[in-house]
């Protein structure tokens, strides 16, 4: 097991209810893993930064990683 801690921004913080989560997750987890176990599913608007860069869905994971999911924002 890997332990991860998450940190949600935006809209995404409302829809979980919390600023930052702890999660436990099995070995060899991607961050696929870590968006549904948060309770989210896999959208194309979730953005998630792994250690304070931009990762794609099949990045590993290691243990104590740092997450942050976030969505675009646009505007003009």
């Amino acid at each position: 097991m890997l332990k991860v801690k998450v940190t949600l921004f935006g809209s995404l913080r409302e829809q979980a209810g919390h600023a930052e989560l702890d999660v436990e997750l099995e070995d060899e987890a991607k961050v696929v893993d870590a968006i549904a176990a948060v309770g989210f599913e896999d959208r194309v608007d979730i953005w998630v930064l792994v250690n304070g860069t931009r990762a794609g869905r099949d990045t590993r994971l290691s243990n104590g990683a740092e997450l942050t999911f976030f969505q675009p924002v646009g505007g003009g």
